[in-house]
């Protein structure tokens, strides 16, 4: 799994995975890039209509 912002390998926390079924990789976005993006409220929860 990597970010496709950052190119992050492998995130702790990420949002939004997706998984291609004929291959074995996936994509996702990192905790970082959403807290940059300033997607995210104080308790690290999606604001209000942000959708990934």
């Amino acid at each position: 799994m990597s970010c496709r912002k950052c190119g992050r390998l492998n995130p702790w926390a990420y949002f939004a995975p997706v998984i291609d079924p004929y291959l074995p990789i996936g994509t996702c976005i990192c905790l970082s890039c959403a807290e940059a993006r300033g997607w995210l409220d104080r308790d690290g929860n999606l604001k209000p209509g942000i959708t990934l």
